[in-house]
């Protein structure tokens, strides 16, 4: 299993508004990880149809249990992804990697830092 593909971002949303002021949402980062595409099936891609949500790409990276579904995926083209779904598990060599189902972001988040 090859990571070849690049190399992503994963970003925590943080509040970055003073208390009792509207929400500033802002991202953080939290780790970089070299990546592979993964294939979406056919049974993945319309079972989250019916679920009305989208895939637009699945990576595997290392694993790495720190990231969950409220963080925000940043690929090589600058494009911010929702991890929809995040899986530990081991490939056909026993190797432990982490998979994340994204989906593209309408809304922009600013970069903290």
């Amino acid at each position: 299993m090859t990571f070849d593909d690049g190399i992503l971002k994963i970003y925590q949303t943080v509040n970055t508004s003073k208390k009792g002021d509207k929400p500033v949402i802002k991202l953080t980062l939290k780790a970089e990880h070299y990546y592979g595409f993964d294939s979406v099936s056919y049974t993945r891609y319309y079972t989250a149809l019916q679920a009305h949500q989208q895939i637009d790409s699945i990576v595997r990276i290392w694993q790495d249990r720190s990231i969950g579904t409220d963080d925000i995926c940043v690929l090589e083209d600058g494009e911010q992804y929702r991890i929809g779904f995040v899986q530990h598990v081991k490939d056909d060599d026993g190797i432990c990697i982490t998979r994340l189902t994204l989906s593209h972001l309408n809304e922009r988040y600013e970069i903290n830092g």
